[in-house]
């Protein structure tokens, strides 16, 4: 083979490997991050975890936690439970103890996004509300469901 045909033939298969690849990045993927408020769990398992309020540091510091993708916050007495992952960009939800709110991060200028208690947006530029799940205490252990 000469040195021509051999680098046209390795040139081909480059070429194919390279538009083979380009090809399968354009199909179906599983992406770790949800692309919407909903959290995801896994095909068509609904959401339904436990746990220890008690002991969970960041309720006893700052009121309010996030466990797969939902953030809960106590309120008084009561554990409110919505989507953590704002509906405009995807950014992560705090929640505001003194307004019993669920800001959008502030860490980007384009967020600002402000959800009521039951994951209603009362402020944008997200367009549409959180998923709200039940939650049900029982002693320490608090299981947040949907139904």
């Amino acid at each position: 083979m000469e040195r021509k045909d051999f680098l046209a033939a390795l040139g081909l298969g480059a070429g194919s490997l390279i538009v083979s690849s380009c090809l399968g990045a354009c199909g179906k993927s599983d992406s770790a991050t949800p692309s919407s408020g909903t959290p995801t769990s896994g095909g068509n398992t609904k959401i339904d975890f436990t746990i220890n309020v008690s002991t969970n540091s960041d309720i006893s510091a700052k009121g309010w936690t996030i466990q797969n993708n939902i953030i809960i916050a106590k309120n008084g007495s009561n554990y409110i439970a919505v989507s953590g992952v704002c509906t405009h960009q995807g950014a992560t939800i705090t929640y505001n103890t003194t307004n019993n709110n669920f800001p959008c991060s502030l860490s980007g200028a384009g967020h600002g996004s402000v959800f009521d208690a039951n994951g209603a947006r009362t402020q944008g530029p997200a367009i549409s509300n959180l998923k709200k799940y039940n939650t049900s205490l029982s002693g320490d252990s608090l299981r947040v469901f949907e139904s």
